[in-house]
């Protein structure tokens, strides 16, 4: 028996020396997941402002302009670090009476050039005003 238990002494140190870069890789994914899930969101919630905006000024150049600069305060102003890199990009869709914004950006990141980038799209009508009759 003792020469048996003899046998595995330092077992649990390597174990450990083997299981632990495994199990900071899942965590450090897991995190990363999380950051990237959150920035997709913030980028979401910046399209919907930047939507607003557009489709109350009736799509017109003037408007989108202003929907893309609304886009950008307001990543700045709600994201904060979550979304970095931000591009607002809102366009007229004729055919349609309707506007798109896409918001593209970078979420945060733990190690710089790992978290990919997220992109979210909003299309919604444009609103006009039509008088009672």
């Amino acid at each position: 028996m003792r020469r048996l238990a003899a046998s595995d002494r330092g077992a649990s140190s390597v174990e450990l020396v083997m299981y632990t870069p495994v199990l900071m890789l899942v965590t450090f994914l897991t995190v990363q997941f999380g950051l990237t899930w959150h920035g997709n969101h913030v980028a979401g919630a910046v399209a919907r402002e930047a939507a607003r905006v557009a489709r109350a000024g009736e799509g017109t150049p003037a408007a989108l302009a202003d929907a893309e600069r609304r886009g950008i305060e307001f990543a700045a102003a709600v994201g904060g670090n979550a979304l970095t890199d931000v591009t607002v990009d809102a366009t007229p869709l004729p055919a349609t009476q309707e506007v798109r914004v896409t918001v593209t950006g970078r979420s945060a990141e733990i190690v710089r050039g790992f978290a990919p980038r997220v992109s979210v799209s909003i299309e919604g009508p444009v609103e006009t005003f039509r008088p009672d009759l």
